[in-house]
């Protein structure tokens, strides 16, 4: 598989060339890995990144480049591949946060023969497959409309859940997920709508024109954000859910964006490409949530 004919696939897929990400290159290299980068990524700052292979065995799809995929990505290699991320950031689910990709990673990278794809907005605001499209669907959302039109998109989308109160909603999440723990935050508000926003949706701006569309419900990633650097947003953002009566779940920024990655890697198998969704052994696993599985 030509890693050219690849790119110009997810190029049209999500629309690339309309919704460029000026943040790439700036904070998510340093100075040294920032001159692998390809021309065509230093233009539109979003889609194929490092060109470290011509032609490719298999495409591994993942959600962040962090330490612990490129090892499962090596772990499996038996030639050339493209690593497909959602992210090209390294990222903790603690006060670390988000982090440039190390020298030292992309150098591994290029040793072996891995290209990597990047697209962030691209994947956010998808017409086909987006983040948060991806989880209502894991959701079994009702009658799932689109709002927060951004980019030619949509970063949020918002319906009705089948259950009947905000544990039940906790329980699907956290089975949708495979996680042990999610937060949830029960603020007295019904069931009503439910807005869903994956990733990092603790965006006081998205969660009060869910409000203003009737969500009485609020699904994102960053319920509670650990990063140091958004802590004080993260507390504004759930004082207002509080005091507004909205009900906030919350199943991690990796956790509810990799469902859109699984998506890719399928779009990418029904093309003749193929492809692997690869779980990180260890943002998949989440046990900080104060809504434990087992004792629903």
């Amino acid at each position: 598989m030509n890693i050219k004919d690849i790119a110009r696939l997810l190029d049209q897929e999500f629309r690339v060339a309309e919704t460029a990400d000026p943040g790439m290159i700036k904070y998510a290299l340093n100075d040294t890995s920032r001159d692998l980068v390809s021309s065509a990524f230093r233009e539109r700052k979003t889609g194929l990144m490092f060109e470290f292979a011509d032609d490719v065995d298999i495409v591994f799809c993942t959600t962040f480049l962090t330490h612990e995929t490129v090892d499962a990505v090596l772990d499996k290699l038996t030639g050339s591949s493209l690593v497909f991320t959602h992210h090209p950031f390294d990222y903790h689910e603690d006060e670390r946060g988000m982090s440039a990709v190390s020298d030292e990673l992309v150098q591994r990278l290029r040793k072996h023969g891995v290209a990597v794809y990047a697209i962030h907005a691209p994947l956010d605001v998808g017409l086909k497959i987006s983040v948060s499209q991806s989880l209502a669907s894991r959701l079994s959302l009702f009658e799932p409309k689109p709002f927060c039109a951004t980019l030619g998109g949509h970063l949020g989308v918002y319906g009705r859940m089948a259950t009947d109160t905000v544990a039940d909603i906790a329980l699907s999440l956290g089975t949708a997920l495979g996680l042990g723990t999610v937060d949830l935050f029960d603020n007295g508000g019904p069931v009503g709508l439910t807005a869903v926003v994956a990733g990092g949706g603790d965006q006081l701006d998205i969660m009060k024109e869910a409000q203003e569309l009737g969500c009485t419900t609020y699904i994102t990633g960053t319920a509670v954000h650990r990063w140091e650097l958004m802590t004080n947003a993260n507390q504004e953002f759930r004082d207002y859910a509080r005091e507004s009566g909205i009900n906030l779940l919350g199943g991690t920024h990796y956790n509810t964006e990799k469902c859109a990655v699984r998506d890719v890697a399928t779009l990418l198998n029904e093309q003749g490409i193929k492809a692997e969704f690869l779980e990180d052994p260890v943002l998949s696993k989440y046990e900080e949530g104060n809504f434990k599985m087992e004792s629903s």
